[in-house]
């Protein structure tokens, strides 16, 4: 769970938009709907 909001291709992420540590990275949305639907029952297991 962790991975994803580094994932991000946003200003949060390591991607070219935020960071740049990481080349843009493709991720399907419904795997951002699951992140989003895991992270609200266990959001204190998400390191960032």
């Amino acid at each position: 769970m962790g991975e994803v909001p580094r994932l991000r291709n946003d200003k949060n992420g390591y991607g070219p938009n935020g960071k740049n540590f990481i080349v843009a990275v493709d991720i399907p949305a419904d795997v951002f709907a699951a992140y989003d639907e895991l992270s609200s029952s266990f959001g204190d297991y998400i390191r960032t």
